[in-house]
């Protein structure tokens, strides 16, 4: 689960991603897993939710 934050982190410096883009560029296989994991992140301060766009991106 660390190395998927790593990656979902890594991933998200690019540019803020879709939820599916996010599962695909850090390899996270499991939806539910990589959205939970997101939402976590979300609530520490890590990444933010754009609701107008619909993408994650660093917080």
């Amino acid at each position: 689960m660390l190395n998927d934050r790593e990656n979902i982190l890594r991933a998200l410096r690019e540019k803020p991603l879709k939820m599916y883009e996010v599962m695909k560029r850090a390899n996270v296989a499991n939806e539910e897993a990589c959205q939970a994991l997101l939402l976590k992140m979300r609530d520490e301060g890590l990444v933010k939710f754009d609701i107008h766009k619909g993408r994650w991106l660093i917080g």
